[in-house]
């Protein structure tokens, strides 16, 4: 590993990846950020901020190569399709080839035998970067507020809300082993 570690973080203007971005603003001692967007404005707004971007299409996996040069860390977040299959497959080959050293993935709360189908690609996704060589964190939200908030406020008069997942069994963060 380099004297500064650099991370990409694939994502970084959604609802998430903001949050983890500003959260990396506040504390980022000795870790160098590369913020991945798939919009050429957006990367320029942010180079003029002076940060440090690119602009990535999960859907051109020939453009990985250039996005991962110099960084040893990914955070991995898709969108919600079956496309996030291909994607994530071909973005782990990448890394793998890379100098890329840990993969954190933000996956799902799921039991591992839910029958949902994007519970199944994230687990799916999990045990590929399992097999890939590269050192991984799965991070298991059981739910991520902000999301449920920007797309149908369900706050009462008693400023509670619920999330209706019933009786589903949850499971942790997990990571690897190997560090």
């Amino acid at each position: 590993m380099s004297a500064l570690a650099a991370a990409l973080v694939i994502g970084a203007s959604g609802t998430v990846g903001s949050q983890l971005v500003k959260e990396l603003d506040r504390n980022h001692d000795g870790l160098s950020v590369r913020l991945a967007t798939s919009r050429a404005e957006v990367a320029d707004h942010w180079r003029s901020d002076g940060r440090e971007a690119v602009v990535l299409d999960l859907d051109q996996p020939e453009h990985f190569a250039g996005a991962l040069e110099g960084v040893d860390r990914i955070f991995l977040l898709t969108g919600y399709t079956a496309d996030m299959l291909f994607q994530s497959k071909m973005l782990v080959d990448a890394a793998a080839d890379s100098v890329v050293e840990h993969i954190v993935h933000l996956g799902i709360f799921g039991s591992g035998r839910d029958a949902i189908p994007h519970y199944a690609w994230h687990e799916l996704i999990e045990r590929y970067i399992e097999a890939s060589g590269v050192a991984w964190t799965h991070l298991h939200p059981n739910v991520i507020t902000e999301s449920i908030l920007a797309r149908d406020p369900p706050i009462t008069e008693t400023r509670t809300f619920s999330v209706p997942w019933g009786a589903l069994r949850s499971s942790p963060a997990r990571k690897s082993q190997r560090f």
